[in-house]
């Protein structure tokens, strides 16, 4: 089988704040910077081969988001969402 060539695209990233940004997305995956400011930029992914939800926290400042995909689980945007609580589900956002 031959290699699949993906296409690297940009897609939204929307911080809680309100405050947008553009992140750099291939395939499953997204690179962005965090509102923080942290200069090394996060990597998340929206598809993980086992069927769980995946997110990214911040080494910085701890701010969490999710890559946001599309049928077929080709990364489409970023969104920082709350914390993951202990329990491992998602505070929901206003």
């Amino acid at each position: 089988m031959a290699d699949i060539e993906l296409t690297l695209s940009t897609v939204p990233v929307t911080f809680l704040s309100g405050n947008s940004a553009f992140a750099g997305a291939e395939g499953n995956n997204a690179a962005w910077i965090c509102e923080c400011g942290e200069p090394i930029p996060l990597l998340g992914r929206c598809y993980f081969q086992f069927g769980h939800d995946c997110h990214t926290v911040c080494p910085a400042c701890s701010r969490t988001y999710r890559v946001l995909p599309d049928p077929n689980k080709r990364a489409t945007a970023v969104q920082e969402i709350r914390p993951i609580t202990q329990q491992g589900a998602q505070n929901v956002q206003p």
